[in-house]
Formats: C-alpha cells, sequence, structure tokens
C-alpha cells in the first residue's frame, strides 16, 4: 500500500480567497444529494444538527460523485481505519447562522476591528452565505466535505488542531515548514498528510486553511484544480419536507 504519510502537503502558489473561486462558471450536472452513513468504513457525526443550528439535518448529505470518492478513498485508508463525516451538504440558514455566529465572537473579542475587518477574518473560516445562482456557498452545493480519520476504536487520529478551528494551526501545511517538530507535531503532520494525500488521489482538493475541508465538483474544485467548468451549483435534498429548509 502507498505510504501517504511520506509525502508532503505543498504550499499552493496562490492562496486561497473567498473572490477567487467565484469566476468559475457553473455547468450543473444535476447529481441528487445522498446519504453518506451508508458508506462502508465512514462514520457520520452532523456536528452543526448535534449543535442545533438552524437547517442543519441530522443526516449528512453529499452530491453522488461525492459519495462514489468518498467510498473510493476508504479503501486507501490503513486497516482498522474509518472516515468520520462533520458536515457537508448544508443549508443556507446553517451557513447564515456559521457566519454570524463567527462574526459576533471576532466582534468582541475585537471591538477595535472594523466592519470590514472582521468579515475578512471570518470569510476565513466560514463563507459568505450566497443566493446568488453564480456564487453559491460551497457546501451549499453538496460539493464540500469536512472529515477526519478515526481508529479501530473509534478514536479521532491526532491533527493537532480540532474540526472548525480559527487558529493557523488549522493550516494543511501548518506542521510541514517547521523545522522541529515534537512526537505529537510530527503525528499530527504525518495524519493530516494521510487524509490530504488519500483525498486529492481520488480527486477531491483541500482548502489550504482548513486540514479537514475537501472539494469536488464545485467552484473551489475548479479553481483549485485547474478545471474551466464547476459541475454543481446551490441545491437541496429531494424530500417531501424539503420546503421547511432555506
Amino acid at each position: 500500500m502507498t505510504d501517504f504519510k511520506a509525502t508532503p502537503i505543498p504550499e499552493y502558489e496562490e492562496a486561497w480567497h473567498w473572490s477567487a473561486p467565484q469566476a468559475m462558471p457553473i455547468q450543473e450536472n444535476n447529481e441528487e444529494l445522498v446519504p453518506l452513513s451508508y458508506i462502508d468504513r465512514v462514520i457520520t457525526s452532523p456536528q452543526y444538527a448535534i449543535q442545533g443550528l438552524s437547517g442543519a439535518l441530522t443526516e449528512i448529505y453529499a452530491r453522488q460523485s461525492v459519495q462514489a470518492k468518498l467510498a473510493e478513498a476508504t479503501k486507501l485508508l490503513p486497516e482498522g481505519l474509518r472516515f468520520v463525516v462533520f458536515d457537508a451538504w448544508r443549508s443556507f440558514s446553517t451557513q447564515m447562522a456559521l457566519f454570524n455566529s463567527l462574526s459576533r465572537k471576532y466582534a468582541i473579542e475585537h471591538p477595535d476591528w472594523s466592519n470590514e475587518e472582521i468579515q475578512e477574518m471570518t470569510l476565513k473560516t466560514v463563507a459568505m452565505p450566497s443566493r446568488d445562482p453564480l456564487k453559491p456557498s460551497p457546501h451549499n452545493t453538496g460539493g464540500s466535505i469536512d472529515l477526519t480519520i478515526v481508529d479501530a476504536n473509534g478514536c479521532m487520529l491526532n491533527m493537532a488542531s480540532p474540526f472548525d478551528d480559527i487558529e493557523p494551526t488549522a493550516q494543511s501545511n501548518y506542521f510541514e515548514s517547521r523545522e522541529y517538530l515534537d512526537a505529537g507535531e510530527l503525528a499530527a503532520r504525518d495524519n493530516r498528510r494521510l487524509l490530504y494525500n488519500i483525498m486529492t488521489t481520488v480527486g477531491f482538493t483541500n482548502y489550504d486553511g482548513e486540514w479537514w475541508h475537501y472539494d469536488y465538483g464545485n467552484q473551489n474544485w475548479a479553481w483549485r484544480s485547474g478545471n474551466n467548468l464547476a459541475h454543481y451549483g446551490a441545491t437541496k435534498p429531494i424530500f417531501p419536507w424539503t420546503q421547511i429548509l432555506d
């Protein structure tokens, strides 16, 4: 089996910014959203439903190709390891709740910041809630997925930074440029490499500011992978009760 821990996570030549991927045109392929909980070696842990955020569902959904590629990625995991998925498709109201929550946090902690500075910092972690069909929020397309890896006992591998961390340590390649690493940091670096190299091998791209965030088919993916078109615009699960979702 390939030693995915041996390959460093690269530093991208062009840093991600909210405005960067939005020039990518979308040619919607109309794939449906499908549940991720039925994939072998995948655990779903819907963090925003657990937190009670507006519009968050207890099942985690993604586009059909995202589901297929995640299933393909499980075959590259070392024996005994599984993925745990925190979030994928996200409603507009959940996106808005996350954006407003982080904006308020920055406003309280930095009363001297302008509204523009608060928004700029918020956008480093949470995409702008958008109803514009030409630039949907990445998670609202069903093409983004947040995940990590757990061992045979269900314990998360050491990544040295929690899901939704807003500190610089959340950057995917944070440990790659550091000359001296202790045992815990070395393990975290290798575990991030494992996640990164498995996911990118099957076709996902990574948002370099978050070690847990991967994209396929949306504008982020198209921009980062050099494709001319995105496949996914904003979408919703197809159920009788979808009218209650924003």
